[in-house]
């Protein structure tokens, strides 16, 4: 996990006499763990953990680093209104509106970063070739769209 913070876990060990269940029922446990912790710090907390985990040891002294990046907030207009006129079906909405604001955000190179009730937290952030102006015009375009 040092080298990709990212990379998918999966259990080890397979089921056979040699090992307990209980052994086994932490393995799984542990990779449920994470899992999770991989979903919660991201790629931006990916790269500062396997910058700060070197051949086994925690360096928490190390400097950060600059990046550059576009944050953009989408909010669902009149929620309160749409939730007491929806009551239970305001989730289909939300889900709605999220599964389209995750694809026009996506599409032009950003990523969904979190979403908050009936807002969205939206990142575009230069990467290999693609310039910062590049993917200022594509968050533009996001919105737009």
């Amino acid at each position: 996990l040092a080298v990709n913070p990212l990379k998918p876990l999966a259990v080890v060990s397979e089921q056979d006499s040699n090992t307990d269940n209980e052994t086994q029922l932490v393995e799984q446990a542990l990779v449920k763990f994470g899992s999770l912790l991989q979903l919660g710090f991201g790629e931006a907390g990916a790269k500062i953990i396997s910058g700060n985990i070197k051949n086994g040891k925690v360096d928490a002294t190390l400097p950060g680093k600059v990046t550059q990046a576009i944050f953009g907030f989408c909010d669902i207009r009149n929620f309160t209104d749409c939730t007491e006129v929806l009551q239970g079906d305001v989730v289909k909405l939300v889900n709605g509106i999220a599964q389209y604001v995750h694809e026009a955000t996506k599409d032009n190179f950003g990523a969904p970063n979190k979403n908050i009730g009936d807002a969205f937290l939206l990142v575009w952030k230069p990467k290999g070739s693609l310039s910062l102006s590049f993917v200022a015009a594509s968050a533009l375009r996001s919105y737009i769209r």
